[in-house]
């Protein structure tokens, strides 16, 4: 397994290590329990250093891009983010990222740490098509996450660029404590916070600044999940795979057919949009004792509708939820469904997602 470039100083900070995307990851340094109210209550900081960041730099770099995603790149302005599934031809969804706008000739991407690598060779492939190139930021940049309520308030004195000055979505290249670094008002957690990429040489001590000097607390992967859960965020491979298209994975609303002209997977979503899709993404609240975990199948009325994406016993809520792939008319809001766990039929609700939202993300 890989090692994160801060690998010993999560040693030092007692992380509880596990495999993930090929990487050996922070789980947790205390208690999962803990770690999310951390980021609920106060902020917490995560070392997602795994994921892939990608600049793309040419001519027709927004043009590539366009073409390349199904959510409105050509629409973006300078400094603006933009959530986007991409697709293969078929409408099955190869990764989801999130695109950032330095300037109509360079973006730059940050995708998911287990698709990097077929991420880059999807895009190499697409760009030789344009006068675009696609650059690897990967070996030179770490990336960090500071989320929680209190986020924008222990950040303003030590940056040129306070967060909670900047819009929803938006980024700034800056300075943190006088290291320069790229500030985006993004997260994946439900709570208002921000995603920092420096340069490695200044990592370490950006680390030890958030940490040592400010004393805001390290978040493993372990408590990232039970937060992203409880803002019905999508994980792929769990909410989204090459096998499902975007309108059976709740990111119909990222797909901007109307205001776009060609776009790879164009025509196949049209005819999966003509046929009213089979599936759809719901949102579980599990009534009986248990967990509705990843795999477990659904039932409304005796009869198989499908299954559990992802589950978990919510911290924050005191009850167990889950997101899951069923049947269009099964996911009705109000529809009462029954869950197979280990054997036992305990009762769901169809519930409004996300499970837990916080106005101040957005404000």
């Amino acid at each position: 397994m890989k090692k994160l470039l801060l690998h010993e100083e999560h040693q030092r900070l007692g992380a509880v290590f596990g495999d993930f995307a090929g990487y050996e990851m922070p789980l947790y340094y205390s208690r999962p329990l803990e770690e999310h109210h951390s980021v609920r209550r106060q902020a917490g900081v995560f070392d997602i250093s795994h994921m892939g960041q990608l600049r793309v730099e040419g001519p027709q770099a927004r043009e590539m891009l366009d073409y390349a995603m199904p959510n409105n790149v050509a629409a973006m302005a300078d400094g603006d983010a933009l959530y986007t599934p991409m697709l293969r031809e078929d409408g099955g969804i190869l990764d989801d990222l999130i695109v950032y706008r330095h300037s109509e000739n360079r973006f730059q991407l940050i995708v998911n740490g287990a698709t990097k690598q077929k991420d880059r060779e999807w895009l190499d492939d697409i760009a030789m098509k344009f006068d675009a190139e696609i650059l690897n930021l990967e070996e030179e940049r770490s990336l960090f996450a500071v989320q929680g309520p209190k986020t924008f308030g222990i950040l303003e004195p030590y940056t040129e660029h306070p967060p909670g000055k900047m819009g929803y979505f938006t980024f700034r290249e800056t300075r943190l404590f006088g290291i320069p670094v790229f500030l985006a008002r993004t997260g994946y957690t439900g709570e208002p916070g921000c995603e920092i990429a420096v340069r490695t040489q200044s990592a370490r001590e950006l680390w030890n600044r958030l940490v040592g000097d400010l004393g805001i607390t390290p978040i493993g992967l372990a408590a990232r999940d039970s937060l992203r859960m409880e803002a019905s965020l999508p994980l792929y491979g769990h909410e989204m795979s090459e096998e499902r298209h975007p309108f059976e994975s709740g990111l119909g609303w990222t797909i901007k057919m109307k205001v776009k002209g060609d776009f790879i997977g164009r025509k196949a979503l049209e005819a999966i949009k003509a046929s009213h899709y089979l599936y759809s993404q719901a949102g579980l609240e599990i009534s009986g004792r248990g967990i509705a975990r990843e795999g477990y199948t659904v039932f409304l009325e005796g009869k198989k509708v499908g299954q559990i994406t992802s589950g978990v016993l919510s911290p924050t809520l005191g009850k167990a939820i889950a997101l899951a792939r069923i049947r269009t008319k099964a996911a009705q809001l109000g529809n009462r469904l029954e869950v197979d766990i280990r054997g036992r039929m305990v009762e769901a609700l169809v519930v409004k997602r996300p499970f837990y939202e916080n106005p101040a993300v957005k404000a």
